[in-house]
C-alpha cells in the first residue's frame, strides 16, 4: 500500500515536470497571460477560446452580473458564456452593445469594467494588464467571432490530486485546454476555479490552491464546456506513511477505502457486534427489524461465515423484494396521485408496484428492469384498440384479475400527470434512469456541469414523439364507445367514474395508451425533429454523446435504452450503484446521491469504478451488488468513532447513524407491539407493511397521511431523492410520545401487551418481558443498568402489562430504536 503511495506521488511529480518548470503547456506556447503581457501583441484573441472565458472570470456573465436572466444595464450574455453566437451579437449590437470596432478604446466592454465609466459591478479590470490588452486587441481586429476550425474537447488539470502537510501550504493548478485539431493551449489564467469547502482549501483566481484545514475536498476548474475537479487531501493525523497500521481488507471495496483512508491518516472504526450487524442489515435490506428469536439464535452461532450467509437469506425474503420495490416506486414516481386523472389511479399505481416486484423477486438483471418501464407499451404491435380494452378489462376486474405483473412491459410511467410536456418526461427520466438533475439547463448553462440549453433541447427532442391519451387513430371508436354506455356528454370526471366502474366489472371501456406521434417521429426522423420556443429545431442528441438519427427507428425510447446500456454510458449503471450505495452508508460516493454532475465529484471515484464496472459485469445483478457492500468490512464498521474518524463524513471509516426512514420506523412500531403469535409473519412477509402491495402513497386518509409526512415519506412527485426526508424534527418525537396512533398500537385487541393482560393471573416473569422488549425494539438484550431500571420501573407498575407498556413506550422513543446504526 505504501508501495502504491509513493509510485501515485511519483507519477504526479513527474506529471507536473513533464509540462516544463516555466509553467508552458506541452507545445510550448506561453499562457495568454505572457502572451499579452505587453501591448505589442499580434496575436488575436479568439472569441471562444480567449475572449467568453476571460468574461467568465472576470464575473460578467455571472448569475449576479449580465448572465441573469434579465440581465444587468439593459445588457445580457448567456450565463457562464455558453452561446457563441448569441453573446457576440449582444456585445456587437447596435443599440445596447458593449463594442466599439471604430474605436475600440471607446468600447464600453473596456470603459465599464474600469470604471471610466459608471459601472455598478464596480471595477473588474485595470488599465494595460493583460486582460484589458486581449479585449482591446479583440476589438482592434474587428471583433471577430469565435473560429470555426476546431472544437473544444476536454480539459485537464494537474495535479490531479494535491496532498498537504500544513497550514498555508500552497500548490499551484495548471488547466491546459484540449481541443479537436490537435492543438492545447495553457488556459489557467482563463479558467475559473472554485473549492467544495474552504474549511479545507481555498483556490484564487489563479489557481493557488491553499492549505487551510484537515480532511479532503474538491477544487474544481470550470472553462469553456470543460468541468474538471483536483482532489485535495489533508491528513488529519500523523497515523500516515509508516505510522499507518495494517488494516484488514478482505474485499476490493475495504481495500479501496484503506487505501484513501490511509492518505487521510484515518484509521477506521472496529467491527461492529453481532447485534448490530444484524438489524443494520435486516433494515437496509429488508426494511424490518429482525425478530428477538433471530437475534438469539444469529449471535449463538459461532461459524466465521454467519454474516455473509444471513445476506443471502436476506436476500431471498419477500420484505427484500418489497423494500426495494418501493425504493424503485419512489425514484420512478409510482403512485395514484400522479395517475390522477386516469380511471383508475389506484389500481393502477398497484399494478406498477407489483410488475416490479415480481422482477426484483426474480432477481430480473436490473437493465432488463428498467428496460421494461422505459420501453412500456399499452398494447402489442399487432394488438387492435379492442383487444387491448379486453385485455385492459381482465387486469382491473375486482373478481379474479389477471396478473398484470405477467406483461412484459409496464407503461405507467408514462401516464404520470407530471409528464405530460416533452420537457417534463426528460426531467423525469434524466433524474430516474441517470441519477442526473438537469432543471438548470432548461434555461442556461447548468453552473456545475457540461450541459447548455441546447444540449437540453437536443435530449428532449427524443421525448417530442412519445405521447400518453387517447390515440387519434381511435378516438371514432372511443366516442362510438362512449355513446354505447351512455356518457358521451358528460364532463371528464364523470366518465372517468363510468369507465372505473365498468373496469371493475371487467367490462371494456375507453382508455389511454402510451404511443408514438408519428406526426413528430416524422419530424424526428427528417432530422428536423422538435421544436422548441421561439421556432428553433433540435435534433435528438443523448447526454455528452453523438446525434441519433432516428430514419429507422419507430420509437426513440428504443435508441435511448441503448444508449443507457453502452459500454461509454457514464450514468445508467453508476447512478443505481451510488443509489444503493447511500441507502447502506447514509451518503454516496457522490453525494447527493441524485445529483450526478462533474463539480460534484465522488469522494472515491475508484471505489465508484469498481463497483460500477463489477455491477454491469454481473450482468446488472441487483442482488450482487448488495452482497458486495453488505459483506464488505467497511459496511460491518461500528459507528463509534475514534479520534481520527469523528469528523469523517464522506470516507465511510464508520458506520452513520441514521434516522430510520418512514416506512421502516413506522412499521417497527407496529412490530414491536405485535402478539408473538404474529411477530413472525409481520417481520418476514410484505402483505400488511407499509412499503408492501397495498400502499396507498398519497392516498391515505387521516394519522396514516400524517405520520407519513411527518417522517418525510417520498410522495413521488418531484424529481429529486430529497422528496424523501430522513431528518429528525420535533413533530416526530410528539408524535411518537403522544399520538393517538403509537398509544393504539400498544393497546390494540392481540397486540402483545393485551395478551399479557390476559395472563393477569399468572403474568410472564417480568425479567422475561425486560429482555424480549429490548430484543424486539433494539435488538440486543438490555445491560445491567438498564435490566436495573426496567425492573424498577415493573416492580412498581400496577401489573406486568402496564410495566411492559411504559417499557415499550420508553424503547420507541430512544435514538437507539429510531435510529439505524
Amino acid at each position: 500500500m505504501r508501495n502504491r503511495s509513493f509510485a501515485l506521488c511519483l507519477a504526479v511529480l513527474i506529471t507536473i515536470l513533464g509540462t516544463g518548470s516555466d509553467g508552458l503547456a506541452s507545445d510550448g506556447q506561453p499562457p495568454l497571460s505572457a502572451r499579452f503581457a505587453q501591448d505589442q501583441a499580434v496575436e488575436i484573441p479568439d472569441f471562444q477560446r480567449h475572449v467568453l472565458p476571460l468574461l467568465s472570470q472576470m464575473g460578467c456573465n455571472g448569475r449576479s452580473c449580465h448572465g441573469s436572466f434579465q440581465g444587468q444595464g439593459g445588457f445580457r450574455l448567456s450565463l457562464f458564456g455558453y452561446d457563441f453566437a448569441a453573446d457576440h451579437d449582444a456585445l456587437l449590437a447596435d443599440d445596447e452593445g458593449r463594442v466599439d470596432v471604430e474605436a475600440p478604446e471607446l468600447s464600453l466592454i473596456l470603459e465599464k469594467p474600469t470604471l471610466t465609466q459608471p459601472h455598478k459591478g464596480g471595477q473588474v479590470l485595470e488599465y494595460e494588464t493583460w486582460q484589458y490588452h486581449v479585449l482591446k486587441r479583440w476589438i482592434e481586429a474587428g471583433a471577430p467571432p469565435a473560429a470555426q476550425d476546431a472544437s473544444f474537447e476536454r480539459l485537464e488539470i494537474i495535479p490531479r490530486e494535491i496532498v498537504f502537510q500544513a497550514d498555508g501550504q500552497v500548490t499551484p493548478l495548471q488547466a491546459i485546454a484540449h481541443w479537436s485539431d490537435g492543438s492545447i493551449e495553457d488556459v489557467t489564467c482563463l479558467t475559473r476555479f472554485q473549492t467544495n469547502d474552504e474549511s479545507i482549501a481555498t483556490v484564487d483566481p489563479t489557481g493557488r490552491v491553499t492549505s487551510v484545514g484537515l480532511g479532503d475536498t474538491d477544487i474544481v476548474a470550470f472553462y469553456d464546456n470543460g468541468v474538471v475537479s483536483t482532489q485535495v487531501i489533508r491528513p488529519v493525523s500523523d497515523r500516515v506513511g509508516e505510522a499507518y497500521p495494517e488494516i484488514a481488507s478482505p474485499t476490493e471495496i475495504d481495500r479501496l477505502i484503506v487505501a484513501k483512508l490511509e492518505k487521510l491518516g484515518i484509521i477506521p472504526s472496529e467491527i461492529c457486534s453481532d447485534e448490530e450487524f444484524l438489524r443494520r442489515v435486516s433494515l437496509d435490506l429488508t426494511g424490518s427489524l429482525p425478530t428477538p428469536d433471530e437475534v438469539l439464535a444469529f449471535v449463538a452461532e459461532s461459524d466465521p461465515e454467519k454474516r455473509s450467509r444471513k445476506v443471502e437469506e436476506l436476500l431471498e425474503r419477500p420484505t427484500y423484494a418489497a423494500w426495494w420495490t418501493n425504493f424503485l416506486c419512489d425514484i420512478t414516481g409510482a403512485s395514484p396521485r400522479n395517475l390522477n386523472g386516469t380511471a383508475l389511479p389506484n389500481e393502477m399505481a398497484r399494478q406498477w408496484y407489483d410488475w416490479i416486484y415480481q422482477r426484483v423477486a426474480d432477481n430480473t438483471p436490473y437493465d432488463e428492469l428498467m428496460a421494461g418501464i422505459i420501453l412500456g407499451t399499452s398494447r402489442a404491435e399487432d394488438q387492435s384498440y379492442l383487444g387491448y380494452m379486453k385485455e385492459m378489462a381482465g387486469y382491473f376486474r375486482s373478481d379474479d384479475p389477471e396478473t398484470f405483473a405477467d406483461r412484459e412491459t409496464m407503461p405507467h410511467f408514462w401516464a404520470r400527470r407530471n409528464l405530460r410536456q416533452p420537457e417534463e418526461k426528460a426531467l423525469a427520466f434524466s433524474y430516474a434512469f441517470l441519477g442526473v438533475r438537469l432543471e438548470c439547463a432548461q434555461c442556461h448553462k447548468h453552473p456545475f456541469d457540461q450541459w447548455t440549453q441546447d444540449d437540453f433541447n437536443q435530449f428532449t427532442a427524443f421525448f417530442q414523439p412519445i405521447s400518453y391519451g387517447i390515440n387519434p387513430f381511435v378516438r371514432t371508436q372511443v366516442r362510438e364507445l362512449d355513446q354505447e354506455i351512455g356518457v358521451a356528454d358528460q364532463p371528464a370526471g364523470q366518465r372517468r367514474r363510468v369507465y372505473g366502474k365498468r373496469l371493475r366489472n371487467g367490462e371494456i371501456a375507453p382508455l389511454e395508451e402510451v404511443y408514438i406521434n408519428q406526426n413528430r417521429m416524422r419530424a424526428a426522423a427528417g432530422g428536423s425533429s422538435s421544436r422548441s420556443r421561439g421556432g428553433r429545431v433540435f435534433t435528438p442528441r443523448v447526454l455528452g454523446g453523438e446525434a441519433i438519427p432516428l430514419a429507422n427507428v419507430s420509437d426513440p425510447r428504443e435508441p435511448l435504452m441503448e444508449w443507457l446500456r453502452s459500454e461509454d454510458n457514464p450514468y445508467f449503471a453508476q447512478a443505481f450503484v451510488n443509489r444503493v450505495w447511500a441507502n447502506a452508508f447514509g451518503s454516496g460516493i457522490i453525494n447527493p446521491p441524485d445529483d450526478m454532475n462533474l463539480a460534484n465529484p465522488p469522494s472515491n471515484p475508484a471505489l465508484l469504478d469498481y463497483l460500477t464496472q463489477g455491477f454491469i459485469s454481473s450482468g446488472y445483478d441487483m442482488k450482487w451488488l448488495h452482497r458486495e457492500i453488505t459483506c464488505s468490512l467497511a459496511y460491518q464498521r461500528s459507528w463509534q468513532p475514534n479520534e481520527t474518524n469523528r469528523l469523517d463524513e464522506r470516507n465511510f471509516s464508520r458506520a452513520s447513524v441514521r434516522r430510520l426512514p418512514a416506512e421502516a420506523l413506522l412499521d417497527a412500531v407496529r412490530q414491536v407491539t405485535a402478539a408473538s403469535n404474529q411477530l413472525e409473519s409481520f417481520a418476514r412477509t410484505a402483505d400488511e407493511r407499509s412499503f408492501g402491495p397495498s400502499q396507498s402513497i398519497g392516498t391515505a386518509r387521516g394519522n396514516a397521511n400524517y405520520a407519513e409526512r411527518v417522517f418525510g415519506r417520498s410522495l413521488r412527485e418531484t424529481n429529486c431523492d430529497c422528496s424523501k426526508s430522513v431528518e429528525p424534527n420535533l413533530l416526530q418525537s410528539i408524535y411518537l410520545q403522544n399520538d393517538q396512533d403509537v398509544h393504539a398500537a400498544l393497546d390494540r385487541r392481540g397486540g402483545w401487551v393485551q395478551s399479557v393482560a390476559r395472563r393477569s393471573d399468572n403474568p410472564p416473569p417480568p425479567d422475561e418481558l425486560i429482555a424480549e422488549a429490548f430484543l424486539r425494539a433494539l435488538g440486543r438484550l438490555p445491560n445491567a443498568s438498564e435490566q436495573e431500571a426496567s425492573r424498577h420501573y415493573f416492580d412498581t407498575s400496577e401489573s406486568s402489562d402496564q410495566g411492559l407498556r411504559g417499557l415499550l413506550w420508553s424503547l420507541v422513543n430512544t435514538k437507539e430504536f429510531l435510529t439505524n446504526h
